[in-house]
């Protein structure tokens, strides 16, 4: 049993770990590429149009979105386009029965993912982080509110 055990093991080491690496363990094999995955792990069959990691298409212009109000007045949307070089451009959002609102208007190019949130939510400021604009316009808590809509948490608060 042990033997056996032995022996498959050294076969392995020989033969190259199947996921890649081991270069800093000093194994050379096989399946030991610098920087661990550099191959694929399974080579296809000589096959027309098959690759082991499946087909690969260029990108494909598309849009989509919805805009959708619930029974109690909250409407939630989101818009995207992508083109033939990748890019993303989009808005999403909501806007619930009081009026308060967040839509957040974004691009993901070859640039990286940059996005300007418009906003009145109470407890927010303008400022810019992380690649993201804030444009913020916070209005009142309303009246009678109990502490809803201040501080953080906004609407979900209370």
């Amino acid at each position: 049993m042990q033997a056996s055990v032995f022996l498959a093991f050294t076969t392995i080491v020989r033969a190259g770990n199947i996921f890649g690496g081991g270069q800093q363990y000093g194994f050379q094999g096989a399946g030991f590429q610098t920087g661990g995955f550099r191959r694929p792990l399974y080579t296809a069959a000589a096959t027309p149009g098959f690759s082991a990691a499946g087909a690969s298409y260029p990108p494909q212009p598309y849009s989509f979105g919805y805009d959708n109000t619930d029974e109690f007045g909250t409407q939630l949307f989101h818009k995207e386009q992508g083109d033939a070089n990748n890019a993303k451009t989009g808005s999403y959002g909501y806007r619930d029965a009081n009026g308060i609102f967040r839509t957040v208007n974004y691009v993901a190019d070859a640039n990286g993912f940059r996005a300007t949130v418009d906003t009145n939510e109470p407890g927010t400021a303008a400022g810019a982080s992380a690649d993201a604009v804030f444009n913020a316009n916070p209005v009142a808590a309303p009246a009678g509110a109990g502490g809803r809509y201040a501080g953080a948490g906004g609407p979900w608060a209370g």
